[in-house]
């Protein structure tokens, strides 16, 4: 019975993806202000998908949010643009936090190694989100 247990966990450990997902709160007042994140690569023949995530309380009112996007490579390199995330908005009767991952890039190649990093700016003020960050799978 414990080696089929051992077994078992081994398979799922091998089977598991790697994801990393790093957010930075704001103002939830106004944010309005660029938001940095690190991202430390060391992978650069896997493909990856990218997102942006976000977590946004009931005074978010909008479905959709303009961000710049900039991304900063190891060498320098800079990459901008405006990006449109649709969100869900799953309603409650309750004043609750909703988080989302809206996906950004499938099948990225980050082919240098070294810090990588990704600006997100707002495109207006906005009241109602809490934290901002990139999921990276």
């Amino acid at each position: 019975m414990r080696i089929l247990v051992a077994i078992i966990a081994l398979l799922m450990v091998g089977c598991a993806e790697n994801s990393y997902v790093d957010m930075k709160a704001v103002d939830p007042d106004c944010w309005d202000r660029a938001v940095s994140i690190f991202y430390e690569n060391e992978d650069t023949e896997s493909l990856h998908n990218l997102s942006v995530a976000l977590r946004y309380n009931s005074d978010f009112k909008a479905d959709t949010l303009t961000v710049l996007l900039q991304t900063s490579l190891p060498d320098a390199h800079q990459f901008r643009e405006r990006f449109t995330l649709h969100l869900r908005r799953e309603y409650t009767a309750a004043a609750v936090t909703a988080s989302e991952t809206v996906p950004y890039r499938d099948s990225c190649l980050l082919n240098q190694k070294g810090c990588y990093i990704f600006t997100i700016t707002p495109c207006r003020a906005v009241e109602g989100i809490e934290a901002v960050g990139i999921g990276i799978k």
